[in-house]
């Protein structure tokens, strides 16, 4: 346990890990500014602020990789590193710093590729990227090397995927015509602004996020930071899975917004806020119910006391559902991003709050419950903002949302109380319940959450796939 926690601290400096609430949103600019450029063609706007982000990126990465490599004998001492792994985790921690030099310009070329929309190469280099280091992994646990091999085949898979993603981005530019052309003082204030809106709102998300393990090592070691991330790492890996989703919608909401399309840009905010939740929402619920089912399938009996916890940690993916859209799609309007913002400051009061006071009790729990009371107390007021900035009717709205909550409370009451009396003791049976579950989750959703407007969609994605004629 305390070997992965180390690995688990390695990985809070990458632009994956902590280091993404210091990333100034780079991939989120530069995915607005090349969709926006589709849009309105204006190529040597683009290649300008193109120009910017890459100078602001150079910079960071020489900054952070420094801040790395120089902070490590304090980073050592402040996270009881023992003496058994000293000269193992420098050498992984200076290997971090080299490879953030690469990392961080891959933001931009990520954002880029994202703003082209070419999903299909950025999907294909991750699970790529992840099927090597998955199989390089357990090459090494069969070889029974060192667990600093691990740390380092994820390093350099994250290398491999960033050239590649790169070289997309340098073909694609080329394929447009771009070249980088000197940033005016305009630029450079329009960039500026929308990276702190978006460091402002990364720093706040990251503290109650990714910042959390790094608190733990601070104060319980590395032992606690292993723990912590076995607990929250199914709900983590569930809003990677969504933010999967989601990411393509950004170049999409830029091109409306740019296109001054009011009513398209407010039926994709409409529907983000009804279907999302709907679809993504059951399968949390059903994986946070059958938490000591799962717990003793994935670890056995030694994380087993702790189960709760985990079922508990998915809350905070399960609020996030229904802001997720939203949140994204405002990322292209600085004003309402504001207050999302402060919203979020709110949230991380409440989040500081509670796990102070309950740290003496709970230790690295402690963060986990501050965390699920910040996103509970705050997720109805971010509701309201998003309703309003859409321009939603009030009443409709309400009854949307609160229908949808009382079938997902009652079904999820009904699922828990099953699981009292039947054992899910297999994979097989755990799959066939959630299954269940959300099937009729969507159903009951389905008839009794969804308006016309709304089911209108299904068609739509049935003719975009081949399974129903036009004409139907």
């Amino acid at each position: 346990m305390t070997e992965f926690g180390l690995i688990v601290i390695s990985r809070l400096l990458l632009p994956s890990g902590m280091m993404a609430v210091l990333d100034l949103g780079l991939s989120e600019v530069a995915t607005q500014v090349v969709a926006r450029a589709r849009e309105h063609r204006n190529w040597a706007q683009a290649s300008r602020q193109i120009a910017f982000l890459g100078m602001v990126s150079i910079a960071l990465t020489l900054i952070t990789s420094a801040a790395i490599w120089f902070a490590t004998p304090l980073l050592i001492i402040v996270m009881k590193v023992d003496s058994t792994h000293l000269e193992t985790f420098t050498r992984i921690m200076h290997y971090t710093a080299l490879a953030n030099l690469i990392f961080v310009p891959a933001l931009v070329w990520e954002g880029i590729v994202k703003g082209f929309e070419r999903y299909n190469l950025l999907r294909a280099a991750e699970v790529t990227s992840t099927a090597a280091y998955v199989g390089l992994t357990f090459a090494a646990s069969w070889a029974a090397a060192g667990f600093e091999v691990v740390a380092y085949i994820y390093l350099a898979t994250l290398v491999v995927r960033a050239v590649v993603v790169g070289i997309a981005a340098l073909v694609a530019l080329r394929h447009k015509h771009v070249r980088l052309l000197p940033w005016t003082p305009d630029v450079r204030q329009d960039i500026l602004h929308r990276c702190v809106l978006l460091l402002q709102g990364k720093l706040m998300g990251g503290i109650s996020g990714p910042l959390q393990p790094f608190l733990i090592g601070l104060l319980f070691g590395p032992k606690a930071v292993g723990t912590y991330d076995a607990l929250v790492r199914l709900s983590r890996v569930s809003k990677v899975v969504v933010s999967l989703l989601t990411s393509a919608l950004l170049p999409v909401a830029s091109r409306l917004d740019e296109r001054g399309s009011a009513t398209s840009f407010q039926r994709l905010g409409d529907l983000g806020l009804v279907m999302m939740p709907m679809f993504v929402v059951p399968p949390l619920a059903a994986t946070a119910i059958f938490s000591p089912e799962i717990m003793n399938i994935w670890i056995g009996s030694i994380l087993a006391p702790y189960a709760f916890w985990m079922g508990l940690s998915f809350l905070v993916p399960i609020c996030a559902q229904y802001v997720a859209i939203g949140s994204l799609i405002f990322l292209t309007r600085p004003e309402v991003q504001a207050r999302l913002n402060k919203l979020m400051a709110i949230q991380l009061l409440i989040w500081a709050a509670v796990s102070a006071a309950t740290l003496h009790l709970f230790a690295e729990r402690a963060l986990i419950l501050g965390q699920v009371v910040g996103c509970i107390a705050i997720l109805p007021w971010q509701l309201a903002e998003l309703r309003g900035a859409l321009e939603l009717e009030r009443n409709r709205f309400a009854k949307v949302v609160g229908t949808q909550f009382a079938i997902l409370v009652l079904a999820s009451a009904f699922l828990a109380t099953i699981a009292g009396y039947i054992r899910f003791d297999s994979v097989l049976k755990l799959a066939a319940g959630s299954l269940v579950f959300c099937l009729i989750a969507w159903v009951l959703q389905y008839f009794l959450v969804l308006e016309k407007r709304h089911r209108t969609v299904f068609p739509a994605v049935g003719q975009l796939m081949g399974l129903t004629s036009k004409s139907s």
